[in-house]
């Protein structure tokens, strides 16, 4: 899963102090931003291999919010899209649930693999190599779909909802967790590489998708501009 981690303004700060702060920021992320954002949409060598290792514990708190809205159980199949280092996928296949993993990073599968090298074993995980827009399972075959951090750099939003759509027996679910795109990008990142989209978009795709009672679920606690959107299948 590519991560972006969450800045929380200083609220003492007034809005010159706040400004200059925010056009210093970006002067200096400036020269790096590019190549990191495009790392964190397609990790790979030293690099993406040392950011990969920093995600399991930056993004542990919003994974974890998603597994508690998955909420899987055991003898389920579950698929997760970006699935990075493969922290998640050991907590689900540790929940009792088969797991199908699709990433487009070949450096982040074979760390997954490494990591959850028994499961793989056993045949309890299957990874594939994907960018999400054609998913590696048959159609209604999966209780739920989990993806954190990935819809920004999904080629084609709108077939990847389709796919999730296609993939999901009746009743299954969704939980896709993501950084508001109403709510500005950190310097730090690059518009060009992430494609944040808006709630209301998001929530769009999955609807014409055919997904159902798409909700909106926020924790402020973890990070205020993200956002879980849990979807059913019908």
């Amino acid at each position: 899963m590519a991560k972006t981690a969450c800045t929380i303004p200083d609220p003492t700060a007034g809005p010159a102090a706040g400004s200059a702060r925010a056009r210093l920021r970006a002067a200096a992320a400036a020269p790096i931003r590019g190549p990191l954002s495009r790392q964190a949409a397609r990790p790979h060598g030293v690099p993406g291999r040392l950011l990969g290792r920093l995600w399991i514990r930056e993004s542990a708190a919003v994974n974890d919010v998603a597994f508690e809205l998955l909420d899987p159980t055991a003898g389920e199949r579950i698929l997760e899209i970006g699935f990075g280092p493969g922290r998640t996928l050991r907590r689900l296949a540790d929940a009792g649930a088969g797991v199908d993993g699709v990433e487009v990073s070949t450096d982040m599968l074979c760390l997954a693999a490494r990591r959850n090298a028994d499961a793989v074993r056993r045949g309890t995980i299957r990874l594939h190599t994907g960018d999400g827009t054609r998913l590696p399972t048959p159609d209604d075959s999966v209780d739920a779909v989990v993806s954190v951090h990935t819809i920004y750099f999904w080629p084609d939003p709108r077939a990847t909802a389709a796919e999730i759509a296609r993939t999901l027996r009746p009743g299954g679910r969704l939980v896709l967790a993501f950084r508001d795109g109403a709510v500005p990008l950190p310097s730090r990142l690059d518009p060009s590489v992430y494609n944040t989209p808006s709630v209301e978009t998001a929530a769009t795709w999955l609807r014409d998708a055919g997904l159902t009672d798409v909700a909106e679920h926020r924790r402020a606690d973890v990070c205020a501009p993200l956002v879980w959107l849990t979807a059913t299948a019908t």
